[in-house]
């Protein structure tokens, strides 16, 4: 006879009701970490053009202004500062607001730990039997488990929107001046 039939435990599985509950509710939040993960590495591609194209385009222009002074005085020279900059400083403000999210995940995730945990070693004390004992830690295993895959989705869709957060003023910014340069050097 087994242990679990001699000592009446419902081992816990994979499949089991409880297990299944909480994968269904991860599989929709990790298909929208997916979505939000492809859209950040879209914008990415989209600015890595924009900016080859950019670079492509100011580094002929100081080519050919290269000791002429008065070439040198073109506007777009001292705009191409100006615009890193308030890129990267609209691009700091965007990331440090979406750092609430993150944040928010990860207290999440150790208030779920605690609560686990605390009501685990209350339940410890009702233990009777081996197989309450066996119950009890496959029920407590179970929940940490749920709770930190949850917690892992919920940190890295977090971090993927600070990435998206940050990467707009700076995609904004790219895709201007590419399609501005590119109208002026009558290349559309």
């Amino acid at each position: 006879m087994s242990f679990a039939r001699r000592n009446n435990v419902k081992l816990m599985t994979l499949i089991s009701t409880r297990a299944l509950d909480a994968h269904r509710r991860n599989v929709g939040h990790l298909v929208s970490v997916g979505q939000d993960l492809a859209r950040t590495a879209g914008k990415t591609q989209e600015m890595a053009l924009a900016s080859a194209q950019t670079i492509g385009y100011r580094t002929a222009m100081m080519l050919q202004a290269f000791g002429d002074p008065v070439a040198m005085s073109n506007p777009e020279f001292t705009l191409m500062g100006h615009e890193k900059v308030e890129a990267a400083v609209e691009s700091h403000r965007a990331m440090m607001e979406s750092g609430q999210a993150l944040l928010e995940s990860w207290m999440a995730w150790a208030f779920g730990q605690a609560t686990t945990t605390t009501k685990a070693f209350a339940e410890l004390a009702t233990c009777r039997t081996p197989a309450d004992f066996i119950s009890l830690q496959q029920h407590y295993l179970q929940s940490t488990w749920v709770n930190a895959t949850n917690a892992a989705a919920k940190l890295t869709q977090a971090a993927i929107r600070i990435t998206d957060a940050g990467l707009i003023p700076v995609h904004k910014v790219a895709s201007a001046n590419a399609k501005r340069l590119s109208e002026q050097n009558g290349a559309d």
